[in-house]
């Protein structure tokens, strides 16, 4: 035999190590590589568990986690290794309704939130495929109000129940003849447009009775205010908020000295410039001059302020609202729900080194910084300087940056902690990914926790 020969045989042969017959395998895990591996992954995907874009051939912590959940699913252990019991299931595995959790993902998640928006449950402006907290807290709000145990896991019982709830929406959507949307005409317009311009979103100088786009914004700015899905078309519910709203507006002023409107749209002065000034110091005014004149940027931004401040979202500066825009400042709204569902949108993206953006993909410190950014909160650059600015905390809570010493003794890689024993990060060989902290690589290098606390909004 040729020695050429011989050096392709002894590789098929080993690479016979790896591969599989119609009923084995060898003991696969983490950190192994080879097309078997890949042809494992495919099956994992095929099965609804491996929910990475592409099969890599590569067995990281994402190919673990994936046959764990499988494991789970088929009550084995759930050792992350794919042995011959495990594998020998995995190819008569037929599937059938999976019931997600936190920490689920895929094409069944983008179903279900796209049910529970739909329903007006899940207020995440994108559709993630990724089951997180705020997936987690909408699946509980649809338990809870139709009568089903409340433990925020999507079985098959609630996404029966979920499924027919949407049919039915979609049913009454269809056969509807109120909904307003663009290219709609007549007095109910009118009125619509009446209503939006008492209450300071319609801003077009007339009343036209044509709902095109401007009308669809204003629709859709009141929606985002009002906690209703932001889709721009005026449906039943929209239409009944926005109409009590309004003659909540025009009401008569009770005896009890109700405060008078000073400023709003088309407004101008002195009074205008004092507040556009305030709100450029809080970080909410960014045009870059003051103007004087009280537009939609102005009562965008006072409307942010009085979000902020607990006060009605009317876009017009009251009593109230002018007293506590030029008396102080509110205080920093930082929620972690939405820290970690801003998060979960990154998922996937590569690792690049110095990276900041999505566009170019994020080293550690640049997704933590980029996230919290997102929020408002501006963090130092560097894993050392986020551990010396935090506060150490014994237990992480949702939010908190749990610290680990992966290349010295010192911190030198961090991740942000999303609740059930998981973080989300971004790493060299996954790009960003969520881990777990008792897996033995995280649990071995961990370091500790830290709280970065919020600090005030700057000046844009």
């Amino acid at each position: 035999m040729k020695r050429g020969h011989v050096v392709l045989a002894a590789a098929f042969a080993s690479a016979l190590l790896f591969a599989p017959d119609e009923g084995k395998a060898a003991e696969w895990k983490e950190g192994m590589s080879s097309f078997k591996i890949k042809e494992l992954q495919q099956l994992l995907k095929e099965k609804g568990f491996f929910t990475y874009p592409q099969a890599t051939g590569y067995f990281g912590p994402i190919t673990e986690e994936a046959v764990k959940a499988f494991q789970q699913a088929v009550n084995l252990p759930a050792t992350g290794v794919v042995d011959d019991a495990t594998y020998a299931k995995l190819r008569a595995f037929t599937p059938g309704v999976r019931t997600l959790a936190v920490g689920s993902r895929g094409d069944d998640v983008k179903v279900l939130q796209q049910r529970l928006k739909q329903l007006g449950y899940f207020k995440y402006p994108e559709i993630t495929g990724y089951f997180g907290t705020v997936t987690e807290a909408a699946v509980k709000q649809f338990q809870r109000a139709n009568g089903l145990p409340i433990n925020g896991t999507a079985d098959a019982a609630t996404l029966e129940r979920l499924e027919r709830a949407a049919s039915q929406r979609a049913a009454a959507a269809s056969s509807s003849s109120t909904t307003l949307k663009i290219g709609s005409r007549g007095s109910k317009v009118s009125q619509l447009q009446t209503n939006l311009k008492r209450l300071g979103y319609f801003t077009y100088p007339n009343v036209t009775g044509y709902y095109g786009t401007i009308t669809a914004d204003a629709v859709r700015r009141f929606q985002k205010d009002n906690g209703l899905p932001a889709t721009g078309s005026a449906d039943e519910t929209t239409l009944a908020r926005i109409a009590d709203a309004a003659k909540r507006k025009t009401a008569p002023p009770a005896e009890t000295s109700r405060p008078a409107i000073r400023l709003t749209i088309g407004s101008r002065g002195q009074d205008v410039e004092r507040v556009q000034a305030k709100l450029k110091q809080l970080g909410y005014f960014t045009y870059p001059t003051i103007t004087g004149y009280y537009g939609t940027i102005t009562a965008d931004a006072v409307r942010r302020f009085q979000q902020d401040a607990k006060l009605p979202m009317t876009g017009v500066v009251d009593g109230d609202t002018y007293e506590r825009l030029i008396g102080q400042a509110p205080a920093v709204r930082f929620d972690p729900i939405e820290l970690v569902a801003d998060a979960a949108e990154l998922l996937g993206v590569p690792y690049v080194w110095g990276g900041e953006t999505p566009e170019v993909g994020f080293d550690c410190s640049g997704f933590i910084l980029y996230v919290f950014k997102k929020q408002g909160l501006a963090l130092p650059r560097t894993v050392a300087l986020m551990w010396s600015a935090g506060t150490s905390v014994s237990a992480p809570e949702v939010g908190d940056i749990v610290f680990f010493a992966t290349t010295s003794s010192g911190p030198s890689h961090a991740g942000i902690y999303i609740g059930n024993g998981q973080f989300v990060h971004s790493g060299a060989s996954t790009g960003v990914t969520t881990s777990r902290l008792d897996q033995p690589y995280w649990k071995q290098r961990y370091l500790g926790a830290k709280r970065l606390q919020p600090s005030p909004k700057q000046p844009l």
